[in-house]
C-alpha cells in the first residue's frame, strides 16, 4: 500500500493552493483529481482584486477587467465604481493550469488525474481498487461532498446556479440584475470573457424551486432579447453550509467546507485562503488561523442578510431600489453589506 503524509482530494483552487503551501516541506503529498484535466469547472469565472493579489495571478491570464460593475433594478441602473480595476473574469481551465504549474518545482508533490476516490476509511482511501494510506486527508472535492459524507455532515444550505456560455464578444460590461419578481433575493448576471460570455442566475432550491428558477430565467432572457440557442447550458452547486474545517486528521476546504457566500455566490477567495491556512495547520498543529475565522464571520453575516432578504417579502423591491441609488454615494458604497442588512431588518420589523 502506498502511503502519503497528506492526501488532497480535488485539484481545484483550494486543493492546489493547499498543495502549494505544503510544497516547501518534507512531507509527501498526493493530489487526486477525478477528471482527466486540471482546471475545467462549471463556474462563471468571476474574480475580485483580492483574488488576484492573493494568487499573484499574471494579468495576461485575465479575460476581462474593469473599474466598475453595472447594477440593474428593473429599469433603474447604477454603477459600483472604484479608481482602479477591481473586478475580473478568468477561464477556469487557465486558472487551474496556472496553479498546477506552481507545483512543478516540488518533487514531493504528486498530482494524479483520472483518479476518482471510491472509498474513504480512517487511515486510507481506495482509488481504482488500490489502497492509499494517509496521515492527513484534505477534502477539496467541492460539491462532490465525498469527504463530507464520510464525516457524516449534511449540506442544508446548498445553492444552485445555472448559466449559458454564449460565444459572443458584444457584451462589454460586467452586469448584475436584481429582479425580485423573477429571482427573489438572488440575481442574474452577465460576465464577459475573451471569446464568450457567462449569462446566468442562481438561488437556494429550498426557497426558490429549481423549476421556477429555470422558467423565470427563460422569461428574463426573452425580455432582455438574449438568444442562447448557440450557447452551452451548465448548472453547478454552491455549498455554503459550513460545519467545521478540522475533524482530527481530516480537513475540509473551499466549497467542500461550505465557505461559499450564500449572498454573492463568491467562493474562489475563500477556497484559496482556506486551502493555504489548512496547510499551515498541518505544518504547525498549534497554528491558530485568524483568516479562517474571518472567512467564517463574513459568511455568517452574508447568511444572516440573505435570510433577512428572503423574509422581507415585497419589501425586497424597496431594499434593492434604495441600494441601487445609494450605492453611488461613497459612504454607502464602502458599507454596502451593512447598509442593505440594516434596510432589510427595518422592513422586516415594519411589515411584521
Amino acid at each position: 500500500m502506498d502511503f502519503f503524509d497528506v492526501v488532497i482530494i480535488g485539484a481545484g483552487p483550494a486543493g492546489l493552493k493547499c498543495a502549494e503551501v505544503l510544497g516547501p516541506s518534507n512531507l509527501k503529498i498526493l493530489v487526486l483529481e477525478k477528471n482527466s484535466e486540471i482546471g475545467p469547472k462549471v463556474c462563471a469565472g468571476g474574480l475580485t482584486r483580492k483574488d488576484l493579489e492573493y494568487l499573484e495571478l499574471p494579468l495576461d491570464l485575465v479575460d476581462f477587467k474593469d473599474q466598475k460593475i453595472k447594477l440593474h433594478f428593473k429599469k433603474i441602473s447604477s454603477f459600483l465604481r472604484d479608481q482602479k480595476d477591481f473586478i475580473y473574469t478568468v477561464d477556469r481551465r487557465n486558472l487551474g493550469q496556472w496553479q498546477f504549474s506552481q507545483l512543478k518545482n516540488f518533487s514531493n508533490i504528486k498530482v494524479q488525474t483520472k483518479a476518482p476516490v471510491s472509498k474513504i476509511e480512517k487511515n486510507f482511501i481506495i482509488v481504482e481498487g488500490k489502497k492509499i494510506g494517509y496521515k492527513f486527508l484534505v477534502g477539496a472535492d467541492g460539491s462532490v461532498f465525498l469527504v463530507r459524507k464520510y464525516l457524516g455532515l449534511t449540506s442544508r444550505q446548498t445553492g444552485l446556479a445555472i448559466q449559458y456560455l454564449l460565444p459572443s464578444s458584444k457584451f462589454k460590461e460586467l452586469e448584475v440584475f436584481f429582479e425580485p419578481q423573477l429571482f427573489s433575493a438572488w440575481y442574474a448576471w452577465i460576465f464577459p470573457h475573451k471569446n464568450y460570455v457567462s449569462i446566468g442566475c442562481g438561488g437556494n432550491p429550498v426557497f426558490f424551486p429549481v423549476a421556477k428558477m429555470v422558467n423565470n430565467f427563460k422569461i428574463w432572457l426573452k425580455k432582455n432579447k438574449i438568444d442562447v440557442s448557440s450557447a452551452k447550458y451548465e448548472a453547478f452547486v454552491l455549498n455554503s453550509d459550513y460545519q467545521g474545517h478540522q475533524f482530527k486528521n481530516i480537513f475540509l476546504i473551499g466549497d467542500a467546507a461550505g465557505l461559499v457566500s450564500p449572498l454573492t455566490g463568491e467562493g474562489i477567495y475563500s477556497a484559496l485562503v482556506s486551502g493555504a491556512e489548512v496547510a499551515k495547520i498541518i505544518l504547525s498543529p498549534n497554528y491558530k488561523s485568524k483568516k479562517i475565522k474571518s472567512l467564517i464571520k463574513k459568511k455568517q453575516r452574508h447568511q444572516q442578510l440573505m435570510s433577512f432578504l428572503i423574509k422581507s417579502g415585497r419589501a425586497k423591491s424597496i431594499i434593492f431600489c434604495l441600494g441601487i441609488f445609494l450605492i453611488k454615494v461613497p459612504y454607502f458604497k464602502k458599507r454596502a453589506i451593512k447598509f442593505i442588512f440594516s434596510l432589510a431588518i427595518f422592513f422586516i420589523l415594519y411589515y411584521s
